[in-house]
């Protein structure tokens, strides 16, 4: 679970220092202010869950700013702490629509307890737009699956480029599903009846990509025995899909360039200018503003091709959405009936997926192939997956006092739980039917870092 970014307003300094001092030692981000009139700029420069209020400031009533941010901010929770607990101002609360009204002094357990379900309630509300997003339409992202805020971001993306014609750039690893996002855009512009025309320039050589782009005439040079229309020309009235285009060399990008610009070309040996109707949309695996820097990719072109641009997250940073991926492409590859155990699903958790998707697809494939019965088990894994259990096995193997085998067991257990929960401690403890102090005293005296287990899984 994503931890909440938290913004703490009291025109008292002691009380914002100290709260910002709690909830930071529990691994939350804060930013606090002693100027309710601040509030709103500190709002649109940040990414803000969580807003916690004092009600009676200099300035501004603790209600005003509320009334003010509501309408701006709908998916801002709120909460209010003040010494004025009376029940006209926790019904007034409440019909603002605030999440919870606290009474000070404020009580450290209880102000924890309601971070951690504002945290629940946000990721609620993300898994309920994703699965909205999903049905929305009949499925609009087909083949795009995950519920992770990063996809999220891709999804809105989509919704807000699929309506215009500017040039897209798609970035992202090997693997990370660049293709499939340019088709998911595609299906959903005004350009959806017209054709889809893919052209991987990575696996075409130098000499034949140009005939390839823009076609040619017979005669054209050797070997050119018929008249050849090109992709260019086969993309009209659609898109057209030029995956790995940092390949391209540079006589081939100057004409696709020109083309792009004037809207017209010719084929190769021809004299006669024809001209296209196409939206452009660009993959690579690598940074394109870099390959400029180095020589490698004309400037002027890759201002034309990056008007919108978007980044696919690879896998190991979002791998909260493996569960569904996996259930995902067990479905695609014809044994939705197969399923995977928790020792299974852990690996596939811990693991990095240097490959991204493509590699959890041929991982799932050697597993089906390789189990038996209808559960895929630990073993049926490839090689590569065993690695980081083994290394953790090993660790505590190599022990030789009891206490310490026992006491490197029980660190390896904490940081795989808290590497499932993103860092989360209360969770954690929930989930482990651990004491939430009694486990933060073994965090601190087995020296892990709940920070770093949160890196691990995800740097959203």
């Amino acid at each position: 679970m994503k931890k909440l970014n938290i913004l703490v307003v009291d025109d008292e300094v002691n009380i914002t220092k100290s709260l910002s001092t709690l909830l930071e030692m529990h691994n939350y981000a804060v930013t606090s202010t002693n100027d309710p009139l601040e509030v709103e700029d500190i709002l649109a420069h940040g990414d803000f869950q969580l807003l916690m209020t004092d009600l009676r400031m200099p300035g501004l009533h603790g209600f005003e700013l509320i009334g003010q941010l509501k309408e701006a901010y709908p998916s801002l929770s709120v909460v209010i702490f003040s010494a004025y607990g009376n029940a006209k101002n926790v019904v007034k609360a409440m019909r603002l629509g605030v999440f919870d009204y606290l009474t000070k002094p404020l009580d450290q357990d209880e102000l924890l307890l309601m971070a951690e379900k504002v945290c629940e309630h946000h990721e609620l509300m993300r898994e309920v737009k994703s699965l909205r997003m999903e049905l929305k339409a009949g499925s609009p992202y087909n083949g795009l699956v995950g519920r992770s805020k990063s996809m999220q971001v891709v999804y809105e993306f989509i919704e807000k480029a699929s309506g215009s014609d500017f040039c897209i750039s798609i970035i992202g690893e090997t693997g990370t599903g660049k293709t499939q996002t340019a088709r998911v855009i595609h299906n959903n512009g005004k350009r959806k009846a017209g054709p889809f025309v893919h052209v991987n320039c990575g696996s075409l050589a130098e000499t034949i990509i140009e005939s390839e782009l823009f076609g040619h005439v017979k005669g054209a040079f050797t070997g050119a025995v018929n008249n050849r229309v090109g992709k260019i020309r086969s993309a009209h009235g659609g898109t057209l899909f030029l995956d790995e285009v940092a390949n391209l060399g540079f006589s081939t990008q100057a004409k696709l360039l020109n083309a792009l610009e004037e809207k017209r070309f010719e084929n190769l040996g021809g004299d006669k200018s024809i001209e296209v109707d196409i939206q452009i949309i660009v993959a690579s695996n690598k940074d394109l503003a870099l390959a400029v820097e180095e020589g490698s990719f004309r400037k002027d072109l890759y201002y034309r091709l990056h008007v919108l641009c978007l980044e696919i997250p690879p896998l190991r940073e979002r791998k909260e959405d493996i569960p569904i991926l996996a259930k995902s492409l067990l479905r695609k590859i014809g044994f939705a009936g197969a399923q995977l155990s928790t020792e299974a699903m852990n690996l596939l958790l811990n693991y990095d997926w240097p490959g991204n998707i493509r590699e959890l697809d041929n991982v799932l494939k050697h597993a089906v192939v390789s189990r038996q019965g209808d559960v895929i088990q630990p073993k049926d894994l490839p090689a590569p997956l065993h690695t980081g259990a083994d290394h953790a096995i090993l660790a505590v193997s190599d022990s030789s006092c009891l206490q310490e085998k026992v006491d490197a067991f029980e660190k390896y257990l904490i940081e795989e739980k808290l590497t499932e929960t993103h860092g989360n401690v209360a969770r954690a403890a929930r989930e482990l039917n651990f004491p939430l102090r009694t486990l933060r005293r073994r965090v601190i005296a087995l020296n892990i870092a709940p920070d770093a287990c949160k890196r691990t899984l995800s740097s959203e």
